[in-house]
């Protein structure tokens, strides 16, 4: 069998980043907590809580210390009770996502209504709306049926969303309100990616995306190869594989997605590869 990999794999400089801080502050502080995980991987949770990084659910939990603040971002109000409490903020906020407070922020002092497109569960999203208090937040073209009038709306998105869903609602808004000026925040990363599997499940009659099962841009990649026609399968690790999976399959695909470290891709391959060879 036949295993070709996306050219785009292991981790997204912004999750990089965040990971050498993490290296960087839990070496050099005591007490050092993260509310949620560090990044939606398992094994690099499990590596950075033997390290010493605590995780909680909320700020209340936590009693002084170091307070480091993951790739997604935090809302504006818990930076000002982490600071309130006196402890100390490591801020690793990716780049990427700073740039989508940033265009939200120019866009409301612009006068326009802001719509953060998006899951309002997700972290980076709750941390975007804290930004641009009273802003609506819809996931799906229908959504933007039940929003009230508007002169104008601005328009940011998640970061990790899909690039054709993003594009679907901004036509809808289009022929909703009269003026819609929408931002593409999708970082450069996930852009590859999804454009990568779209590609790739074209040639291939088996994907394996490889992610965390909570992470939203490794999902949006496994769906979008399904869409694309191949047999896509979601998994964290390699002992997730089963031999079913590559019978009588020549060509299979493999990809990852932004939070999943390197060598975990490897293993992947490899143990995809013996499946192979037991199967002939």
């Amino acid at each position: 069998m036949q295993i070709k990999k996306a050219k785009t794999q292991g981790f997204c400089f912004g999750v990089a980043i965040t990971l050498k801080k993490a290296e960087e502050t839990v070496a050099s502080h005591e007490s050092v907590t993260t509310l949620g995980h560090i990044v939606h991987n398992p094994q690099m949770v499990a590596s950075f809580e033997e390290k010493g990084l605590r995780n909680a659910h909320s700020v209340d939990e936590v009693e002084g210390g170091t307070l480091f603040v993951r790739a997604h971002g935090l809302p504006v109000e818990v930076f000002e009770k982490a600071a309130q409490k006196g402890m100390t903020i490591v801020d690793a906020t990716c780049p990427m996502v700073t740039k989508i407070h940033v265009q939200a922020e120019k866009l409301r002092a612009d006068g326009y209504k802001i719509v953060v497109v998006g899951d309002p569960n997700h972290p980076e999203v709750k941390g975007t709306l804290s930004h641009v208090p009273g802003a609506w937040s819809i996931q799906t073209p229908e959504d933007i049926d039940a929003l009230p009038r508007a002169s104008k709306v601005g328009v940011v998105v998640q970061s990790t969303w899909s690039g054709a869903g993003f594009t679907e609602i901004v036509q809808k808004l289009s022929s909703k309100y009269y003026e819609v000026r929408a931002v593409n925040t999708i970082c450069t990363d996930t852009h590859n990616r999804q454009s990568e599997a779209a590609q790739l499940a074209k040639e291939v009659e088996v994907m394996v995306v490889v992610g965390g099962k909570t992470s939203a841009n490794t999902k949006h990649l496994a769906d979008l190869a399904a869409t694309q026609g191949a047999r896509s399968y979601h998994i964290e690790g390699p002992e997730e594989l089963q031999p079913q999976w590559f019978e009588n399959v020549r060509v299979a695909g493999l990809m990852s997605g932004a939070s999943t470290p390197g060598w975990l891709v490897d293993q992947v391959e490899a143990q995809m590869e013996a499946l192979s060879r037991r199967a002939s």
